[in-house]
């Protein structure tokens, strides 16, 4: 994992108008030019409230990660994996794992937590692979189709 650059905006833009990944998101998929994406992910990626990475592999930008909403010793998790054809081999749980070791050795937090869509079931798997614990859920509206859905909410705390 590295800081993202100016040259992963093409990647990042194209990952975030996919209808799959939007849908597991519970949002539509973006509809903004790339130059007004532009401007947005280059703010993004600069705010030091929020701590973005992109996830290589071989060399090569294959997805997002996001620590962000830092309070009560924790923080919030995000993560994508923008090929079709990578998700589902692992690159989402050794993401998380590295991201969980800098968040409890690095930046001192107690818990990170996390959350995702019961319908998106790989999610839930990396979660519970790395050690998460489902703490509760919610009911959304989703922004993508208008429906409702659960939302399922997961810990790992640093002593655990």
């Amino acid at each position: 994992m590295r800081p993202p650059r100016a040259e992963d905006v093409q990647k990042a833009y194209e990952w975030d108008r996919d209808p799959e990944l939007a849908a597991w998101n519970g949002r539509p998929p973006i509809r903004i030019s790339l130059s007004a994406a532009r401007r947005d992910y280059l703010a993004r990626w600069e705010d030091s409230s929020v701590k973005t990475f992109i996830i290589e592999a071989e060399g090569e930008a294959i997805g997002l990660a996001t620590l962000y909403d830092f309070r009560h010793e924790g923080c919030e998790l995000g993560i994508k994996i923008g090929p079709k054809t990578l998700r589902g081999r692992g690159y989402a749980g050794e993401a998380v794992d590295l991201l969980v070791s800098y968040c409890f050795e690095t930046l001192g937090l107690r818990a990170v937590r996390g959350s995702t869509l019961s319908h998106n079931i790989r999610m839930q798997r990396v979660f519970e692979k790395c050690g998460f614990v489902e703490v509760g859920d919610g009911s959304i509206i989703s922004r993508f189709d208008n429906k409702r859905y659960t939302e399922l909410f997961y810990e790992r705390r640093w002593d655990s």
